[in-house]
């Protein structure tokens, strides 16, 4: 491996006396001086550096001088020294004319994998949720547990990658959980090689896996009137805006406003925090059903919100945002009370009948503009299929 060099030879080269020296400025920078073989006085800034790595410069610059003027090639070691020395001081080197980095190797610093997460984390994060911001966090912390230990990121290959998901596998995690992972984790590496940290993605391959609709059960209305009966009001409108109002819960639901339920129009503006970063898709329009309109009528305006309940808003702007509210287990109390079992993905499942309630009734469109989903996110994960429509298709008689 060679650095391009002069062949001319110089008529300036005077024996015994150093090509190079090294001043020192007012303001304490040091500057390496040199005559060039055209017979050119020439500096180059090297900043505030020790004068001991100040000589050490100045010796390999000596070497590059006289190699330059001799018409002959560095040695090993000296091609070694450019090598490793910053990207800034090479630059110079070669603005001078002293060596050609093109013929150089390069040298990639390796980047530890918590290095690397954490510093992904910390400026990335800005604008985005608490929510989003705790994900990456604990999907990091499954990367950095799943990987081998003190692994680079430019050792990690698709095999670790494979490895990592197998695990996640055999833990019987949920499918979600799962596929959230894998999304993140191709996403980090995403912008090590945007970065040109890396060369390739090591996750790129890994197929996540998806949740299909059926995790979702429908909840009848029989269900719910059941659940209702032991309610406050104010529970009793957090269900109704879940089930009959397919409004999201807790993000949703909680940050209803009396200025955006319209009584006389017969319509309610929902603002979708999950939505909100994407242009046009954060706030929608719902009619008043008749349900919803029942239960929120029967609350006492107090405050700004709907759900009087600002205990549980100031928990989402904790580090894990809405999954900090803590909703869950008064609703489990509920059913408890009520004599309900337990259905999977409660609030979720809830807003996933109601979508198929107004499918079927209105069709697709409206359900998804109203709901705020897409139709393709509609159909994979929404869209249920009622004990009634198997009734009806067996040719029994349909319950209503």
């Amino acid at each position: 491996m060679c650095i391009h060099i002069s062949q001319r030879p110089s008529p300036h080269l005077s024996k015994g006396k150093p090509l190079a020296s090294i001043s020192n400025d007012a303001n304490g920078t040091r500057r390496l001086q040199y005559t060039d073989v055209d017979g050119e006085r020439k500096s180059i800034r090297l900043g505030k550096i020790a004068k001991k790595d100040a000589h050490a410069v100045q010796l390999r610059v000596e070497e590059l001088l006289s190699c330059k003027h001799c018409g002959t090639s560095p040695d090993r070691t000296t091609l070694q020294w450019v090598a490793s020395i910053s990207v800034k001081l090479r630059t110079k080197l070669a603005h001078h004319k002293l060596v050609d980095v093109g013929n150089l190797p390069t040298k990639t610093k390796k980047v530890g994998l918590k290095e690397f997460l954490d510093a992904y984390i910390e400026k990335r994060s800005a604008g985005k949720k608490p929510a989003t911001v705790s994900s990456w966090r604990q999907i990091a912390k499954s990367l950095e547990d799943g990987l081998p230990p003190d692994i680079s990121i430019q050792d990690v290959n698709a095999g670790h990658a494979s490895d990592w998901l197998d695990a996640m596998r055999a833990k019987q995690s949920a499918i979600s959980s799962v596929s959230l992972r894998v999304t993140v984790a191709k996403q980090f590496f995403g912008y090590a090689v945007d970065h040109k940290l890396i060369k390739s993605n090591p996750f790129e391959s890994l197929k996540a896996p998806t949740a299909r609709t059926t995790s979702n059960v429908e909840v009848t209305r029989e269900t719910v009137a059941a659940v209702l009966k032991v309610c406050d009001p104010v529970w009793k409108a957090i269900i109704v805006l879940s089930r009959y109002g397919g409004m999201r819960c807790p993000s949703e639901v909680l940050t209803l406003k009396w200025a955006d339920v319209d009584f006389e129009a017969g319509r309610v503006t929902i603002r979708a925090p999950k939505n909100e970063r994407h242009a046009g898709k954060g706030v929608r329009q719902c009619p008043l059903f008749p349900e919803v309109r029942a239960a929120i009528e029967s609350l006492p305006r107090v405050g700004e919100y709907v759900i009087n309940k600002p205990s549980m808003r100031k928990s989402a702007e904790a580090g894990r945002g809405w999954a900090a509210v803590g909703m869950r287990n008064p609703f489990l109390s509920l059913l408890k009370k009520a004599n309900v079992t337990p259905w999977p993905r409660g609030f979720h499942s809830m807003r996933a009948t109601r979508q198929t309630e107004l499918e079927q009734e209105y069709g697709l469109p409206a359900a998804c503009a109203w709901l705020g989903n897409t139709e393709s996110v509609a159909k994979e994960h929404y869209l249920l299929v009622f004990e009634k429509d198997w009734e009806r298709a067996a040719g029994k008689k349909s319950v209503s």
